[in-house]
């Protein structure tokens, strides 16, 4: 006990004692007091709320006096502890312990204080007793008056103080968090472990130092104590507690937050206490929420349709998708089975076989079938995963996702279609057709069966398409190939192979005769008028035939010979039909030849340019050049270019030679122009493919840089065909042209039907009149009016004329009369050589 307590009313008792010592010498009869002591010290000793007794130790009977504290204190009276020779051992029954505590007694002499002593009461309950002995009151041969305080309470309470003292102060030392307490002028007064870490403190750092004594760089620590010390400002000033999140870099470039409580303690005055504040780490919590916000955010933002159940799969959330894929909301479901959403398209054994694999790998995936709130039953694509209990391995979850396979299913049935049907007439596509008919001619040859494979083609439908429109030309396949399929008899097969071309298989035919009797009845049929856009159209078509097995032995031969043969029959007049032959067969190879041939000539550069000149009628001075193409092969000699340039057309060659002619003809005029003759212009030539395949602005971009030529230098020759195709586009690619500064000039000027509205629609900066009506300007009064009216038409447009086919001088004169500007042909020069050009030029 420590030696501040001072048992209740001792001083009191030695003061009123001090003017009249007395002696005592034994108890009185009655054991209750000793002899001699006056009745008033009795009743003073006895109305005290404090302990008071006499003692000789060495005596028979121990205990002299023992007053009513006493008694209500141990439990035993006066008349049980006075004068009774045990009374000691009553009171402390542990000899060990009394013959200890009164040797220390012994040992103190008369005069002792603060001595505690555990005493046993009555009802065997522990109390501690502070003793001191009495200043003023002398004992004889041992004897030794005493206060005894009861202190049991107070040494319980000052207990429980160190117990919790000592308990707080482990809870305060293992904290996690940091913890530390300033007093109010912001000093350190205790700091935890866990905070002196942070900070990079030491137990004595924390001790008396404010913020900015510990901020200093010989300290690096995780958080800003400068701004750490702005916001307890705040808080003092406040006057409440606060709570907020605060962020501070940990000294090696991270951010690190935290959740701080800070606790204000006044006094009653309002001076400033103590700040105890409570710093607590949620970095990885903040990571972990943003993680499951963005976890739920990709959830809810998910196409997929995704649910959740419990162990008991029962369905404890939905995502949006899965509202928008079922029709169900979440309140519909939540809490249910999944089996809610079942069709009823799948035996026991799918779900048996469903779950066996969930339980053995953990997931599983497949197409199942299932229903949609308004009762439609779909297809889905779902993955099913199983969550487990790390610790334990027990399932707690089930995690469903899924996507809705029947956009993907119909795309499919309509890729499965188009890939065997055509789009505009519903017959069997070119691979179809294929298929089939090599499959019908397996089956021939088993059966020795003949059979007639026949091609036909829509004469003119290009035209058609072009002028009244693709819709229109849609149409008229349509009706086509609706009265083909009108006609088929058993085994025959229709189908359509590209553009306005169609395939009949005619199985059984046993002769030509038969053949030809069939397609006669097929192109009549064909033939018969039909209604497009309301106007009554007549359509005739060609039709080859090829004749199985003495035609060819497969399909590929066959039909090879069936589309030669249709080709032939166009070139007799068009609505006729024409059998393969082996010349036609021989005509086909050839082609594929010369194919092979003009791609290596094209690959090699073996192709060249001859120039023909162009001159200026009135003065007959060469004012520029056409550059037309010429091929010398080395087995064939020289091709015409009537040949190999629409053979590049059809098999996409015309791009790489078209191109090499307009760079070739730019540079050959550079260095013209280099010589002196910088009036000198050169015409080019462009095919339709050239502007549907959409190179031609690139390719005369390249040539001007590549030659460095002026663009007005340039000069491009179309033909009415180009602008045939996709009108709008070309027109948009002149335009561009034009921008450029390239001359643009209208060839065969006459020739289409629809040259007029063209000039009409883009200006134009030349018209060369077509050689048909030059050669016949004299004899055919006719061509005159023609030629006249062209070129009156171009001098009221502001154009040039330029005459093609100028072979005679009286053609020349004719054309000088009639004001035509330009002119070429035999009459001036043939095309020539670029060194044969530059000496007619005067180019050593």
């Amino acid at each position: 006990m420590s030696s501040s307590v001072d048992p209740f009313g001792e001083h009191a008792v030695e003061g009123a004692l001090a003017a009249d010592h007395f002696y005592v010498d034994e108890a009185d009869a009655e054991g209750q007091v000793p002899q001699d002591m006056p009745a008033e010290l009795v009743a003073v000793f006895d109305s005290l709320p404090v302990m008071v007794c006499c003692v000789d130790f060495g005596a028979e009977h121990p205990v002299l006096y023992w007053n009513h504290a006493c008694e209500r204190c141990s439990g035993y009276s006066a008349a049980e502890i006075v004068g009774n020779p045990g009374a000691l051992q009553l009171l402390y029954p542990e000899p060990l312990y009394l013959a200890r505590k009164t040797a220390d007694i012994l040992a103190r002499g008369m005069q002792f204080r603060d001595l505690e002593w555990t005493l046993t009461s009555k009802s065997e309950g522990k109390r501690r007793i502070a003793w001191s002995s009495i200043d003023g009151l002398a004992g004889q041969d041992g004897r030794r008056w005493c206060l005894g305080l009861d202190i049991t309470a107070h040494s319980e309470s000052h207990r429980q103080l160190r117990e919790r003292d000592k308990l707080l102060s482990s809870v305060f030392r293992h904290l996690p968090d940091m913890v530390y307490l300033k007093d109010g002028d912001g000093r350190w007064l205790l700091a935890n472990p866990t905070a002196r870490a942070v900070l990079g403190l030491t137990e004595q750092d924390a001790d008396g130092h404010a913020n900015l004594d510990l901020g200093a760089p010989s300290r690096p620590a995780s958080i800003d104590l400068s701004h750490s010390a702005l916001t307890e400002e705040a808080t003092w000033q406040s006057g409440r507690i606060s709570h907020v999140q605060e962020a501070s870099d940990d000294g090696q470039g991270n951010l690190r937050y935290y959740d701080v409580i800070r606790v204000p303690t006044f006094g009653r005055r309002g001076q400033r206490l103590h700040l105890l504040v409570v710093r607590r780490d949620v970095t990885d919590q903040r990571i972990a929420a943003t993680k499951l916000e963005l976890a739920g955010r990709v959830l809810e933002q998910s196409s997929d349709g995704i649910f959740i159940t419990d162990a008991d799969n029962r369905i404890i959330m939905v995502n949006a998708a899965f509202g928008d894929i079922t029709g169900y909301q979440a309140e519909d479901v939540l809490g249910r089975d999944p089996r809610c959403l079942a069709s009823g398209q799948h035996d026991r054994s799918f779900y048996a076989q469903m779950w066996s694999v969930l339980a053995e790998q953990g997931r599983w995936s497949g197409e199942i079938w299932n229903r949609r709130k308004n009762g439609e039953v779909y297809p889905q694509w779902m993955s099913l995963s199983a969550l487990r209990q790390r610790s334990t391995d027990e399932i707690t979850h089930y995690v469903a996702a899924f996507s809705d396979l029947s956009s993907r299913k119909a795309a499919e049935e309509k890729i499965a279609y188009l890939s065997s049907k055509d789009v505009i007439t519903g017959l069997p596509n070119r691979a179809q057709a294929t298929l089939q008919a090599g499959l019908a001619l397996k089956h021939a040859e088993l059966t020795n069966d003949r059979v007639a494979l026949v091609v036909i083609d829509v004469d003119n439908f290009k035209n058609l398409n072009d002028s009244l429109g693709h819709s229109v030309g849609d149409q008229l396949l349509r009706e086509i190939g609706n009265r083909l399929l009108g006609q088929l008899r058993e085994r025959t097969m229709v189908g359509r192979l590209s553009g306005d071309e169609f395939m009949v298989l005619l199985p059984g035919v046993q002769s030509t005769t038969e053949a030809a009797h069939a397609v006669r009845g097929l192109m009549d049929l064909l033939g018969q008028p039909v209604v497009l856009g309301d106007l009554p159209v007549n359509v005739s078509v060609s039709a080859g035939i090829a004749m199985f097995p003495s035609d060819g032995a497969d399909f590929d031969t066959l039909f090879g010979r069936a589309d030669a043969a249709m080709f032939a029959a166009k070139r007799k007049g068009r609505a006729a039909y024409q059998f393969a032959s082996a010349l036609m067969n021989e005509a086909a190879v050839d082609r594929l030849q010369i194919e092979a041939s003009l791609r290596r000539a094209i690959e090699n550069q073996a192709l060249r340019l001859e120039y023909q000149p162009l001159v200026h009628l009135a003065s007959g001075r060469i004012v520029g050049a056409e550059a037309l193409c010429r091929w010398d092969d080395p087995e064939r000699g020289a091709v015409p270019p009537g040949l190999f340039i629409p053979i590049a057309e059809d098999c996409g060659l015309i791009e790489a030679l078209g191109g090499w002619v307009l760079k070739t003809a730019a540079l050959q005029l550079r260095q013209w122009h280099d010589a002196g003759h910088t009036e000198m212009m050169m015409a080019v030539n462009l095919s339709a493919r050239q502007f549907q395949r959409g190179v031609v602005l690139q390719q005369v971009e390249d040539a001007l840089v590549a030659s460095g030529i002026a663009p007005d230098r340039l000069e491009l020759e179309l033909t009415e065909t180009v602008l045939l195709h996709d009108g709008d586009a070309v027109m948009a690619t002149l335009r561009r042209l034009k921008a450029l500064g390239i001359k643009l000039s209208m060839d065969d000027f006459g020739t289409g039907y629809s040259s007029l509205a063209y000039l009409r629609r883009f200006k134009f900066d030349k018209i060369k009149i077509d050689r048909s009506f030059v050669c016949d300007l004299i004899e055919d009064p006719d061509n005159a009016a023609i030629v006249r009216g062209i070129i009156s038409l171009a001098q009221s447009l502001g154009l040039s004329v330029l005459a093609e086919g100028v072979e005679t001088e009286a053609i020349a004169q004719r054309l000088r009369h009639l004001q035509c500007t330009f002119a070429q042909g035999y009459l001036f020069d043939r095309p020539l050589r670029p060194e044969a050009f530059g000496a007619r030029l005067g180019i050593s």
